[in-house]
């Protein structure tokens, strides 16, 4: 009730806008803000399931942009975005720029290639890049599914000025492990190397894939160079991104991955089954390598995906905790692989359009600084961001026994990057708040 309150009183674009007319108002209206979510964060134990909202409403998330909006100029920062902010499901698509084929390497005769798409809009920018690894078990699949299974999300990425690179690897019928991560180390390295080509920021990689390429991805999130995984080419760069989104990927092939004939796809990767070839298995996980210093990872796997087991997300989600890495953890009900209804009669949760928003905020959050303390991704920070902070207060991204966080978790409230929303958080988004206020 209180909280309710406290939203209805603060929570008014009209007496925000009017007030940052009055410098002096604003700067008390959003301390005082500030002190009572400071009191809601001691009062609210984590993980309380009280107040955890989204930063925008399902029905904000997927309705179409106003047609007042298509000609307007959008900035982010100081530069020019295709808009509009916040980004919106039901926006058209920008006008791209698209670099295809692009071969960084080349083993037994096989060109490994991948393509790089970027806003048209932002031509002449350097720009964050996040990187899309397909899934298919290993055994099929290409770059192209960039086009057509992750449309959605790469248009909310185009809109914030982002480029987007789907890279190939080779499948497990040419190649056995490691073939498949020193290719996507390799893709890394590749455009690190050819940043000024694209016209993106080689420290502003974040990358992300579903299933087998979820695998993947946590690969490149875990493994350094020192594990013997980077494989040969471009030596010398780093094949580290600065963030990962891992969706639904077996992460431990030690342990049971799946049903319905992953076993085999498993023992395809590895040459052999893994009980026969247990170091095998343990060099082919991601879980083997997690230390403190591997970059955010945001988890996301369907509690009832007989593919790949729920299981698998959790155990990553464990070993990340325990190693001091950062990382959340969302499960999904009622979910299957793909995030597809399971039973098929009820509804996901949480709903793909909350699902589809928080991948691409793992990269506002960790990729472009000018989004820094802007919780709901409007393009500024106001009292409406104090509002969310305090609905996300005493969130744990995931329990140091994997358990998962909050459905609604949202990464552009944990400012402190420690998988925990609390009183730093608060103290983080203040002192930006001012510092808005003031400028």
């Amino acid at each position: 009730m209180i909280r309710d309150v406290i939203f209805l009183i603060w929570h008014n674009q009209v007496f925000d806008d009017f007030l940052t007319f009055f410098l002096i108002i604003t700067l008390v209206k959003r301390i005082l803000a500030f002190l009572i979510c400071g009191l809601m964060v001691l009062a609210v134990p984590a993980n309380s399931g009280i107040c955890i909202a989204p930063p925008v409403s399902k029905k904000d998330i997927a309705k179409p942009a106003p047609k007042e909006t298509q000609n307007k100029i959008w900035k982010l920062g100081d530069r020019i975005v295709p808009g509009p902010i916040p980004p919106s499901l039901g926006a058209p698509e920008p006008a791209l720029d698209i670099w295809r084929g692009e071969v960084f390497g080349k083993e037994a005769g096989l060109s490994l290639q991948l393509d790089v798409i970027k806003p048209t809009a932002c031509r002449g920018q350097t720009v964050p890049i996040a990187v899309y690894f397909h899934g298919g078990g290993w055994r099929s699949g290409n770059r192209y599914g960039i086009y057509n299974t992750i449309r959605v999300e790469r248009k909310l990425l185009y809109q914030m000025g982002f480029a987007i690179a789907s890279v190939d690897y080779r499948l497990s019928q040419q190649a056995k492990h490691p073939a498949q991560i020193n290719d996507c180390k390799l893709a890394i390295r590749y455009l690190r190397k050819n940043a000024k080509k694209f016209g993106i920021d080689p420290n502003r990689i974040g990358v992300w894939g579903h299933s087998a390429g979820g695998h993947l991805v946590a690969f490149l999130g875990t493994a350094d160079e020192k594990d013997g995984l980077e494989g040969p080419g471009l030596p010398g760069i780093s094949s580290k991104p600065q963030c990962v989104v891992e969706l639904y990927g077996p992460t431990d092939l030690t342990q049971p991955v799946g049903e319905n004939g992953w076993r085999g796809i498993t023992e395809e990767l590895l040459g052999c089954k893994p009980k026969a070839c247990p170091e095998k298995a343990i060099n082919a996980s991601p879980v083997t390598y997690a230390d403190k210093d591997d970059p955010p990872e945001l988890i996301i796997h369907g509690e009832n995906d007989s593919a790949i087991l729920y299981l698998q997300g959790e155990l990553f989600a464990r070993k990340l905790k325990q190693v001091g890495a950062t990382c959340a953890l969302i499960k999904v009900k009622n979910a299957e692989h793909q995030f597809t209804p399971y039973p098929g009669y009820l509804k996901i949760s949480p709903p793909l359009a909350r699902i589809r928003w928080v991948i691409a905020a793992q990269f506002f959050r960790y990729l472009e600084p000018s989004l820094k303390g802007d919780l709901d991704v409007d393009g500024r920070v106001n009292l409406r961001d104090f509002i969310l902070m305090c609905k996300q207060s005493g969130s744990v991204g995931a329990g140091m026994d994997g358990s998962p966080g909050p459905e609604w978790w949202n990464p552009m409230a944990d400012l402190n990057s420690d998988g925990l929303i609390d009183l730093k958080d608060m103290m983080l988004l203040l002192g930006i708040g001012l510092h808005t206020s003031v400028k």
